[in-house]
């Protein structure tokens, strides 16, 4: 169930000094193409009560990995003791994984912690993971929540069987909330504890985001790591929202790397207690509800390989602007015409002191043209030279995208200028989408 298309299409038009913004519709959600692979997935069924498919799955027992070093209560002050009972770790037989907190009668809590065998889900050089899961949070809310902390994560490959090298080799939490507040986080940890580039223990984090109805019913949590732009960017999708981006220019490039560009793991739990709950209420109380279930539909992972690049055309590939011999160049315009069926909006920014444009900013409905005036402020000779339009496949990312044009000094008739793509005293610029049946 990929959910990535054409989301948001943006264009650089850099055009006598300045650059000229295209956005080609808008919204956020990613929709499923064949671009996509899936590489693992585990929908979860089976008899109720089985345990997990441990050919997929491992199961994380007691209060901490248990190697020399390896800080107690999973390195985070929760309160249970992770168990591979079925009564904590068990299929529903109706297709989830029921992962349940439980408190003894003696006040002590256990709960489930699984991780995937698999610890190669990498992002290819040049292209995509994601990982996709679905699930209900616990249904507990108020006082009957406290402590509870259910999480959909995930792990860089070197920290199996390596438990202190934690948070450099990366962190991707997909989905987290605590104490049933009927939200979520989003957070990548990485660089070095305390502090750090990553400010941990924190991490690079989203914050409390509300999410309505994710304790009744079930969510689609995604996380995309995108290496196919520049920079690199972990983005988080909830129900195909993206809600949360993170780019590889927030922190340096070793830190980045070692962070995430070699495999992960992923991790499904419900932790009771610790320093999250703790800074949003509390931990677990006599008033918190024993045996809440998360629960979990499936958990798909996905990869992309390098994307091919398209290539955007402005018909025609140069514009020449009127300018006299030895003369100051007058003003000047350009029209902007939209041949295809989506408004662009558009924007300028101005590069250099020597041309302003007006209007800045506009909206250009389908099959329309916009005029834009030029004014140089120096009498200097404009570049005689220009680049052909180019843009790194659109298809997939909210970035924007180079697309260069330089403005060239001509001296020409008046009847070459008509003929040259003039109308009304201006140069017509057309955008157009080459190597695809699409326009915009």
């Amino acid at each position: 169930m990929q959910r990535r298309l054409i989301s948001k299409t943006l264009l650089l038009l850099i055009a006598a000094g300045f650059v000229l913004v295209l956005a080609l519709g808008c919204g956020t959600t990613p929709t499923q193409t064949a671009r996509w692979t899936l590489l693992w997935n585990d929908e979860f069924t089976g008899p109720a009560g089985a345990g997990v498919n441990t050919a997929n799955w491992l199961y994380d027992t007691g209060t901490g990995y248990g190697c020399a070093g390896c800080p107690a209560h999973w390195g985070t002050g929760e309160v249970e003791t992770m168990s591979n009972s079925t009564a904590n770790v068990a299929l529903d037989g109706a297709g989830h994984l029921a992962i349940t907190p439980i408190r003894d009668g003696k006040g002590n809590w256990t709960s489930g912690r699984i991780e995937t065998r698999r610890t190669d889900f990498a992002a290819p050089v040049g292209g995509e993971l994601a990982v996709e899961i679905s699930l209900q949070q616990p249904n507990v809310t108020g006082a009957t929540a406290a402590g509870y902390w259910p999480a959909a994560w995930m792990l860089g490959s070197a920290f199996r069987g390596h438990y202190l090298k934690w948070p450099s080799i990366g962190e991707i939490d997909v989905m987290e909330d605590v104490n049933g507040l009927s939200s979520e986080f989003a957070t990548l940890h990485c660089g070095t504890y305390p502090g750090g580039k990553c400010n941990e223990p924190g991490g690079i984090s989203s914050g409390q985001r509300a999410c309505s109805g994710c304790q009744t019913t079930f969510h689609t949590y995604r996380m995309e790591y995108d290496r196919s732009v520049s920079p690199e960017q972990i983005r988080w999708y909830l129900d195909g929202v993206n809600v949360f981006t993170v780019s590889a220019s927030q922190v340096d490039a070793t830190t980045w790397a070692n962070a995430t560009q070699h495999g992960f793991f992923v991790i499904l739990d419900v932790a009771m207690g610790g320093g999250f709950p703790a800074a949003f209420g509390g931990g677990p109380t006599a008033a918190t509800a024993s045996g809440v279930p998360l629960l979990v539909d499936y958990v798909r992972v996905y990869t992309a390989a390098g994307r091919a690049h398209s290539t955007f055309q402005v018909n025609p590939a140069s514009v020449s602007l009127m300018s006299e011999p030895g003369a100051s160049p007058s003003p000047q315009c350009l029209m902007l015409a939209n041949p295809g069926n989506g408004t662009l909006n558009w924007s300028t920014t101005s590069l250099s002191n020597w041309v302003s444009v007006a209007p800045v900013t506009g909206s250009l409905a389908p099959r329309v043209a916009q005029h834009l005036t030029l004014t140089f402020n120096t009498p200097s000779a404009l570049p005689r030279t220009y680049t052909t339009l180019s843009v790194i496949d659109p298809n997939a990312s909210n970035l924007p995208f180079p697309v260069q044009i330089t403005v060239v000094a001509a001296n020409i008739s008046k009847q070459r200028y008509f003929a040259e793509g003039y109308k009304d005293g201006c140069f017509v610029v057309f955008l157009t989408l080459a190597n695809s049946k699409q326009r915009l």
